[in-house]
Order: structure tokens, then C-alpha cells, then sequence
């Protein structure tokens, strides 16, 4: 994870102008633990920033994405999400509710099988794991 100030601080050297709603959106993501939507970012940013668009929060998530802030997941076609924690972890979405949760992944592992799975990698920059099903809550009120 990382504070405002790192973020802040890891846009800048990218050459990344600081701006107010820039600022605002890194507060609004820090330290979460959930997986806010774009709309969901900007409903809870409106009332401070009533200037800001739903293109400000996609083009900063994506400012943020490039800089390595955040994780944008596209799990589902309805909508995508934002995910602060950078760290290798896979996600599991629930297709009757929408709870989309974090997966433990042994990185070690998990690699190691990739990699000796397939001869021809060399190296892995990037893995994303995403399940569907049914979470706990609606399976037990099939």
C-alpha cells in the first residue's frame, strides 16, 4: 500500500500534473480494501467536487494504473474496478450478488507451475486469476 504523499510523490516523478481532484481521488483509494467502481468513486467525490466527471475518475485511475498505484479489473462487462492493493492476489466475483472479493495466491507457486507448465516463458511481468461463482450468502439461499 502507499500514503497520499508517496502517491503524490510517484505522479510527479512521471511527470504528472498534481491537481486538487487528482489529490482527492488518491484519498478517496487510500487504504481500501474494497474495489470501488468509477461511479461508486465519483457518487462519493460529487459532493466535495461537484466539477468532477466520471472521464476525470476513468483518466485518473488510469494515471494511477500506469504509475503502478492501483490495479483497473476488468472482471465483469457490465462495469470495471479499481483495486488499491497492487500485490499479486487474485479476485472472485460473485455472478448473482456482484461481492467481489480478494484471493490469496502462493506466488511462489503459482508461478513456479506456470512457468513449468509452458517451456516457452521466460518471464511473467504480469498474472491476473479471476473466479466466478456464487459466494457463501447466495448459495445458501438457493
Amino acid at each position: 500500500m502507499w500514503t497520499i504523499s508517496e502517491g503524490i510523490n510517484i505522479l510527479r516523478g512521471r511527470g504528472a500534473k498534481i491537481t486538487a481532484q487528482r489529490i482527492a481521488i488518491l484519498k478517496q483509494l487510500e487504504g481500501r480494501t474494497d474495489h470501488p467502481s468509477a461511479d461508486m468513486l465519483y457518487k462519493e467525490l460529487a459532493v466535495d467536487y461537484p466539477t468532477m466527471s466520471v472521464a476525470t475518475v476513468y483518466s485518473t485511475a488510469q494515471l494511477l494504473a500506469d504509475a503502478g498505484l492501483i490495479k483497473i479489473l476488468s472482471i465483469d462487462d457490465k462495469r470495471v474496478y479499481f483495486d488499491p492493493t497492487t500485490s499479486t492476489h487474485g479476485h472472485f466475483l460473485c455472478r448473482n450478488c456482484g461481492k467481489l472479493v480478494d484471493l490469496k495466491i502462493d506466488e511462489e507457486g503459482f508461478f513456479k507451475s506456470a512457468s513449468t507448465a509452458q517451456n516457452s516463458i521466460a518471464q511473467i511481468d504480469n498474472a491476473e486469476v479471476f473466479l466466478y461463482g456464487l459466494c457463501t450468502d447466495c448459495f445458501s439461499q438457493k
